[in-house]
């Protein structure tokens, strides 16, 4: 979208607003605009907040489906739910999700048939890149667990906060609060949930049946630190190199090391090797968002 700059007196400049934007926001003569500068540009706001509420009636059919229904309800941007046809074991439920994945919602009221989530405490828009940033290092964090059964409990801890994060961030896509090419942030997002969720399958698996992983493995899980940060700094640094360099190790690894381990490899460490496979590979086709994205500076 385009519009042209209008000269005004005493050296300002204005433009029209989309009158599409304009009707959605409900917006009239008079109404506060937020204008934000960041580094390359401007991003406008509406001050003027939306109701966002919802009601949730749970029945038998979906009552083991929750959690998603939370999820798909707090990153379409709702700030209130109400969630009817409760029980004293789905009050429990409900609290354990909105403290494992909801950041800033919180159990507001309790009544005979309903209870209500409420948005009390979400991170301003501008915290979409710091909250990124955390999202990498708790991926890095998992990075550096091993496979003594006393670590389960920190990998649960590490999905979960990882889960809170992205939620938050496609919150922000969604809510349009933040200016970001959506469909490039949405999937790159949607690849560090893949990686995060394979790194926990793989730790919750080794943990629970006690795999011992030999040498060769432990190595190719060193090497995969290496990968996840070209994977970083591509992003960061729109450093198409780390992409290339990354692409080009697959070889090495995904059709390389890890198929040679996994033909002499049986039973359980045949399936921790196998994820460990899926993580190279998710790394290196989860470069596409950022490969669009420095492709799209250049334009």
């Amino acid at each position: 979208m385009e519009r042209k700059l209008i000269k005004q007196g005493g050296g300002g400049y204005t433009i029209y607003l989309p009158k599409k934007w304009v009707d959605k926001k409900k917006l009239k003569a008079g109404d506060i605009i937020k204008v934000t500068e960041t580094d390359e540009s401007l991003v406008i706001g509406s001050e003027v907040k939306e109701k966002k509420d919802i009601i949730l009636e749970i029945n038998e059919e979906n009552k083991h489906n929750l959690r998603s229904l939370l999820t798909h309800i707090y990153r379409k941007g709702f700030n209130k739910i109400e969630i009817k046809n409760i029980t004293p074991e789905l009050i429990k439920e409900i609290k354990r999700i909105t403290s494992d994945v909801l950041l800033g919602f919180e159990l507001t009221q309790i009544e005979k048939n309903s209870c209500f989530l409420e948005n009390i405490s979400e991170p301003t828009d501008n915290k979409y890149e710091v909250i990124l940033k955390k999202v990498f290092m708790i991926i890095k964090e998992m990075q550096n667990l091993n496979t003594e059964s006393k670590e389960i409990k920190e990998n649960e801890e590490l999905r979960n906060q990882l889960d809170k994060f992205i939620l938050f961030c496609r919150r922000m896509l969604i809510k349009e609060k933040y200016e970001k090419n959506i469909t490039i942030e949405w999937e790159l997002l949607t690849f560090l949930t893949h990686i995060g969720h394979s790194y926990y399958y793989f730790y919750k698996y080794t943990q629970e049946n006690k795999v011992k992983l030999n040498k060769k493995n432990l190595e190719l899980l060193e090497s995969l630190k290496e990968y996840f940060n070209l994977f970083e700094d591509s992003y960061y640094n729109n450093n198409i190199d780390s992409i290339n360099k990354i692409n080009k190790l697959k070889s090495k690894y995904q059709f390389g090391e890890c198929i040679k381990l996994l033909e002499k490899s049986k039973g359980k460490e045949t399936v921790a090797l196998s994820y460990t496979r899926e993580i190279f590979r998710i790394i290196q086709i989860g470069t596409s968002p950022i490969l669009s994205k420095i492709l799209e500076r250049q334009d």
